[in-house]
């Protein structure tokens, strides 16, 4: 098995049925994502914000109208009642924060209720309730709700890839898709993509 570093990632690429592009550019410790997709005679742009983790590429994509997004990820620790996080936004771009999620439960899936709170450099957020919940007729996909007082101020997507939980994330009146982006070869790009309203994983094959 091939492992690739992340310039491998790096640059422009085309959709294999040639109604698309994917440019990828690093910033500070984060990935700038830019789809142009033509579909149907109409034009669609895309951006997202990725990390590079463990020889892939998790991206956050989302409208080019969206506001503000997010990536992150959740890691079991401990006797599984916690889990560390690492996150990027576009509010912070070129920097990656961390965070830690704790519950009661200490069973080994990832769903239930937890207590979550998230750092970066010169900001600590808020105490979150956050609730995972499995999303029906899904084998490996999760919707999540970030809450205060109870009123949720955040919702997203995940998926599980190597016992870790990968998210897409932002504001309640948007949507948000994960991408997990692998190399192929060096000159194919694979795309599974999940979107926040579907129930299946999509997949997407990009060339140079």
């Amino acid at each position: 098995m091939n492992c690739y570093d992340d310039t491998y990632f790096l640059g422009n690429w085309n959709f294999n049925d040639k109604k698309g592009t994917l440019s990828i550019e690093k910033i500070g410790e984060t990935y700038k994502c830019i789809w142009k997709i033509d579909r149907e005679n109409t034009h669609y742009e895309y951006l997202g914000i990725g990390m590079f983790i463990d020889g892939k590429l998790f991206v956050s994509r989302y409208l080019n109208q969206v506001p503000a997004a997010g990536i992150g990820m959740y890691k079991p620790i401990g006797d599984l009642r916690s889990n560390s996080a690492l996150w990027a936004s576009t509010q912070n771009f070129a920097t990656l924060g961390s965070g830690i999620a704790l519950r009661k439960d200490t069973s080994e899936n990832f769903e239930g209720n937890y207590n979550v709170r998230y750092f970066i450099k010169g900001y600590e957020s808020p105490v979150y309730d956050l609730k995972i919940i499995k999303k029906e007729q899904s084998n490996n996909l999760y919707e999540l709700n970030w809450a205060i007082n109870n009123e949720v101020k955040l919702h997203g997507i995940g998926t599980i890839h190597n016992q870790q939980m990968f998210i897409a994330y932002g504001g309640i009146d948007f949507e948000y898709e994960v991408v997990i982006l692998s190399i192929r070869n060096q000159s194919t790009l694979n795309g599974k993509c999940a979107l926040l309203r579907n129930n299946n994983l999509t997949e997407e094959i990009y060339i140079k």
